[in-house]
């Protein structure tokens, strides 16, 4: 009886265990869709190594995919992206904000008409989307960034920040959540001045410029934004201050891995941009399917386990290229 009893528990616990992977795996794929990915520009690293995770997801997921979007930082560049393809009548549109405010106009206009809205790396109004796909928690990428430069420098030093544009919405949370941590856990350092470059790699080494010659005392340059990090780590080496100055930001390995091996860049947080544009379509494929509730938990093959808290979901912890490991990573 007790045997009975013991393998009758184990039949339904094997069961439940194969149930649970088929369940969290198993995605309706039977029916194609069109989903577009709108990042803030088309021509930044970052956001190509999102197309190209994406692009590998959507043909595993029946998805017709498009990536385009402005050829500046421009939110109404988004807008007019946004417009065509309600028009054309697309399942889903993925997308990370210029300015979440001006986006979201178009954005519930598509939601009306039935389009799925997924936001990821740099969220719109939360009315104006169905999910978003949060890079890192912001404290926890708040302290990266303070922590990348901090090591290298004296606890009274002067540091600034090279952001992308006034409106960014993640820019400004991370450096709300880099100044609070700084406050904290270095009273004695300083921010001496907040520039902006664009997203473009050219203003944001103008910009560079300007902060080393207006703040001649500057020790590190915290750059939250692809195009700022490496044109704050070009000014730098334009300038000589190699060793004297350290620069840190968000960029992916392919573009800073020369400032990190000279030293300008000793250490820089940032995620794995290839497989978040996997998750961005696997969501935007489980969305389209209306299988995916507010809060929630899901399971994607090859990237892991997630939960949906309030319609956001945290894609993983700050991965901190070094010298030691930056070759490790190819986008």
């Amino acid at each position: 009886m007790i045997n009975a009893r013991r393998m009758l528990v184990l039949a339904i616990a094997a069961t439940l265990v194969v149930g649970s992977a088929v369940s969290a795996q198993t995605v309706d794929t039977s029916k194609r869709i069109k989903v577009a990915m709108v990042p803030k520009l088309v021509g930044l690293s970052v956001f190509k190594a999102n197309q190209q995770g994406a692009e590998a997801a959507a043909k595993t997921l029946n998805i017709d995919f498009l990536y385009t979007g402005p050829v500046t930082a421009s939110a109404q560049g988004q807008v007019d992206v946004f417009n065509s393809l309600i028009a054309r009548k697309y399942d889903v549109i993925t997308t990370t904000s210029n300015n979440p405010t001006q986006l979201a106009p178009a954005l519930k206009r598509a939601m009306k008409q039935g389009i799925k809205v997924v936001s990821y790396d740099s969220d719109v109004s939360p009315d104006a989307r169905d999910f978003f796909i949060q890079n890192t928690e912001y404290p926890a990428f708040g302290k990266a960034l303070v922590d990348s430069v901090a090591k290298y420098i004296p606890a009274d030093s002067e540091v600034a920040i090279l952001s992308s544009t006034k409106d960014a919405t993640i820019q400004n949370e991370w450096i709300n959540a880099l100044t609070a941590y700084m406050k904290t856990a270095y009273p004695r350092m300083k921010i001496v001045t907040t520039e902006y470059g664009q997203s473009d790699p050219s203003k944001s080494l103008t910009a560079g410029l300007n902060i080393l010659q207006a703040h001649p005392n500057v020790a590190a340059i915290i750059a939250p934004d692809g195009a700022s990090e490496v044109g704050a780590a070009a000014a730098v080496q334009k300038l000589g201050r190699t060793g004297k100055v350290f620069v840190t930001g968000c960029s992916n390995p392919d573009a800073i891995r020369q400032y990190v091996k000279t030293g300008i860049i000793k250490s820089s947080p940032l995620w794995d941009e290839v497989k978040e544009g996997q998750l961005v379509m696997h969501v935007a494929r489980l969305a389209a399917n209306n299988a995916l509730k507010p809060n929630d938990t899901f399971s994607v093959p090859g990237l892991g386990n997630y939960t949906v808290k309030d319609k956001v979901i945290i894609f993983s912890e700050p991965l901190i290229f070094t010298a030691e490991n930056i070759d490790q990573y190819k986008f």
